[in-house]
């Protein structure tokens, strides 16, 4: 017995409605990538910049709550991170033949991803040792309405009296703007204070200053989820590269002496806490036993 033209129809409806879960899906999307910035020969993405990878909430994304699911975390930080080092570095998978292997990854869930919404993943190196390269990742959606603590922030910035207040002000009223709540997680740190200034000054953290206006374009994304994941180089004989080895056989350069060291140390102190997590408390007794850890990366 035939298949009828309705069966049919829903059939190729439910698989275009969840196309981006067949079989080879994946497979074709990451590579992708390779082709699209195989030959290149200098890198697009500079050690200390972040990449923004854009995608939405679709029907395969969806989970019983009818947002983005847990496990389409995962696969899209896989799309971000491998696009993040097509771009850091160039030829990685073909003239430089070496694997970036994933050891760990800890996700912070902070507010869902709505069904059909437009979403980014800011993806960057944060920080590095002489092993290990930690990628954060930060899943975010654009505002509908401005920050309560930010539109004070643009209130304050503003110089009292002028005809710039007044403006902004009427503006905001006008349009019937109305203040939401900001997270302080809302805004990475590194963009909010770890801007790299030089050596004339000696200062690394220079605090952004808000600005004057009322449009929505200076208003900080809200925060979905944050995402850190511990990976490392190695080569084909298994070897481990250390990052500041590869950073440099990739082609990249420090504008400036320390410039990176600052960077990175900026950035470890952000991990540090996360870091000592599972250590043994202070004012805790010593076991006689070693106890073996089932979670330790076996690299």
């Amino acid at each position: 017995m035939g298949i009828s033209d309705k069966a049919l129809g829903a059939l190729i409806a439910f698989y275009l409605l969840n196309f981006k879960s067949l079989p080879g899906i994946y497979n074709l999307r990451v590579v992708r990538y390779f082709v699209r910035h195989g030959l290149l020969k200098e890198p697009l993405t500079g050690i200390l910049e972040p990449h923004k990878y854009h995608s939405r909430v679709w029907f395969d994304d969806m989970d019983l709550n009818i947002h983005l699911s847990n496990s389409s975390y995962n696969k899209m930080l896989d799309y971000s991170r491998i696009e993040l080092f097509c771009r850091l570095f160039p030829g990685w998978r073909t003239r430089h033949i070496f694997d970036m292997r994933l050891a760990q990854t800890v996700c912070f869930f902070k507010a869902e991803v709505p069904k059909f919404s437009k979403y980014t993943v800011t993806s960057r190196i944060f920080t590095w040792d002489d092993k290990w390269i930690w990628i954060s990742s930060r899943f975010s959606i654009k505002r509908k309405v401005r920050p309560a603590r930010h539109a004070k922030a643009i209130e304050g910035a503003a110089v009292p009296g002028s005809s710039t207040t007044a403006t902004a002000m009427s503006s905001k009223s006008e349009k019937g703007v109305e203040e939401d709540e900001e997270d302080e997680d809302d805004i990475d740190p590194i963009d909010e204070k770890a801007h790299l200034s030089g050596p004339s000054d000696g200062a690394v953290l220079v605090p952004a200053s808000p600005a004057a206006d009322d449009s929505m374009a200076d208003v900080p994304e809200r925060l979905c989820c944050l995402a850190y994941a511990r990976m490392v180089a190695k080569d084909r004989r298994g070897k481990t590269i250390t990052p500041e080895a590869l950073f440099r056989r990739m082609g990249h350069q420090e504008a400036y002496p320390g410039q990176w060291e600052e960077y990175r140390a900026f950035g470890m102190k952000m991990i540090e806490g996360m870091m000592k997590t599972g250590s043994q408390p202070a004012d805790q007794p010593t076991v006689g036993k070693k106890l073996a850890n089932p979670t330790r990366a076996r690299i």
